[in-house]
């Protein structure tokens, strides 16, 4: 996981500004219609969080959700993604599945399905239940408005591991062509293409730990997560959105990555803690963040003397 040094580094060459709005993203969005390149959000659980979005009931939260379909849609470029980190409810025992009910009606509405992402948590709240263990992953939904939409996956690379170095050492006879697998099944490989890899593409699982702390919010996900996504589906120099932006955790991360990055959020408290967290995590200087009238504020991240 980054410390808060290693993502305070790039900001000061970045030249990176993040705009922090209070209002209902129905409303605010309008005002970036065909701009955004990404929308990464967590939005409000089913009964999750008092007087935010009213605290929608699992029973409401497709139709209360689908109110955002039209301004999302609208406001992100033809190449454009929407990320969706959400995560079911249990009601009575069971599990409540609002969440698939969502993305099916989203389906319905002209959104692409691309990719079902898992966000595997490495050290989840330990609890017992009579009949469910812990909850350790959350789902990362990606959604688009094309079925080829931005996509770097050299942005999300990682380190290839050290068993290449053992494995490779001694290639055998069989190991310099493709081979078929064992059981016919089509698939085969060439180990031989992996000399001198140093990076290999990650699975659609993504490792992270949760916040220790809430940070001011009761549902803060951690910098890495936004982050991982906003490299693989925004490119550099974009614009990025979070319409339910609690604390400001896309800001922080959007601004490390030199993107552009607006935050909308319904509750005033939550916009002062991602102001203070954005000057704070995010290196961005005090007197760079201006109010520009009474509920928008511009950060911009400090800049290289």
């Amino acid at each position: 996981m980054k410390t808060q040094a290693a993502i305070k580094q790039p900001l000061s060459q970045a030249r990176a500004a993040c705009t922090v709005i209070h209002g209902d993203s129905r409303k605010e969005l309008e005002a970036f219609t065909g701009e955004v390149d990404l929308i990464v959000t967590s939005p409000p659980y089913a009964d999750a969080r008092r007087k935010h979005y009213d605290s929608v009931h699992p029973d409401k939260y497709v139709e209360w959700f689908m109110s955002f379909h039209e301004p999302f849609f609208n406001a992100l470029k033809p190449t454009g993604s929407l990320v969706l980190n959400i995560k079911d409810k249990v009601v009575q025992g069971v599990r409540h599945r609002f969440v698939w009910e969502t993305i099916n009606a989203l389906s319905t509405k002209g959104w692409y399905a691309i990719d079902d992402y898992i966000w595997h948590k490495t050290n989840p709240m330990p609890g017992r239940w009579p009949t469910r263990l812990s909850d350790g992953w959350e789902y990362c939904f990606h959604l688009s408005k094309s079925k080829r939409p931005f996509f770097n996956s050299n942005a999300v690379r990682k380190p290839i591991g050290s068993w290449v170095e053992s494995r490779l050492k001694k290639l055998g006879e069989n190991d310099l062509t493709r081979q078929n697998s064992a059981n016919n099944s089509g698939f085969g490989r060439d180990i031989s293409k992996w000399v001198d890899k140093k990076t290999v593409l990650p699975t659609n699982v993504i490792s992270k730990a949760l916040v220790g702390k809430n940070k001011g919010h009761p549902a803060v996900f951690p910098v890495d997560l936004p982050l991982f996504f906003i490299k693989l589906l925004s490119p550099e120099n974009g614009l990025v959105v979070d319409p339910f932006a609690g604390s400001g955790t896309t800001g922080i991360a959007s601004l490390s990555l030199g993107r552009q990055c607006v935050l909308i959020e319904n509750n005033a408290q939550y916009c002062q803690e991602a102001i203070r967290r954005l000057r704070e995590e995010a290196a961005a200087q005090r007197d760079e963040l201006n109010q520009l009238q009474p509920t928008l504020f511009f950060v911009e991240a400090k800049k290289k003397n």
